[in-house]
């Protein structure tokens, strides 16, 4: 199982958190540009490329359906419309999909903030958390400081790995877009 995990940054002079995750966490590192992200996923040719990004426009107004259920569950989020540095996210998350579908990899969007929220830890310096819960799947972080865009790359990965075991449910439709994000037992 190979899972790439993207915290997209809505530029290129932003970082972007990357995570390559399969039986073991294999990476975990800040991308800059385009071509380095593009790079990095061929070379490791995932099973899965989990986006944290908006992946599509609403069809009407600023929010998809995907919004809507998130704001139902109360869960805090910045819509794909309606502010410009995230439709600069959404146009950028939506040219690499393309990209990677191309090539042919399976690319989902994935929310960070829904996950953490649903896993009931905090959305920032949340290291110990995010430790104490990837190890009861046997996943282990190197030690050292990680950036929030990094540990949101990870979170990215692992709502892959939980796709990839059908762990997940889908907020959205298939027109719109559809976040993925755990299931709840």
């Amino acid at each position: 199982m190979k899972i790439v995990g993207l915290d997209l940054a809505g530029s290129e002079e932003r970082i972007t958190g990357f995570c390559h995750m399969g039986n073991e966490i294999e990476e975990v590192s800040e991308l800059k540009n385009s071509a380095d992200i593009i790079s990095k996923v061929e070379e490791i040719k995932p099973d899965v490329v989990a986006i944290d990004a908006p992946l599509n426009f609403p069809e009407k107004g600023n929010w998809r359906k995907a919004e809507y259920a998130m704001n139902k569950r109360r869960i805090k989020f910045f819509p794909p419309k309606g502010l410009v540095a995230m439709e600069k996210l959404t146009v950028r998350g939506m040219a690499l999909r393309d990209h990677f579908q191309k090539k042919g990899f399976l690319v989902i969007e994935v929310y960070p903030g829904a996950f953490y929220d649903i896993m009931k830890m905090p959305r920032k310096g949340n290291y110990m958390e995010l430790k104490r819960l990837l190890k009861l799947y046997n996943l282990t972080m190197e030690r050292r400081e990680y950036s929030q865009d990094e540990l949101d790359a990870v979170a990215s990965a692992f709502v892959g790995r939980l796709f990839l075991e059908a762990k997940v449910e889908f907020l959205g439709d298939e027109e719109e877009g559809q976040i993925v994000v755990p299931k709840v037992r």
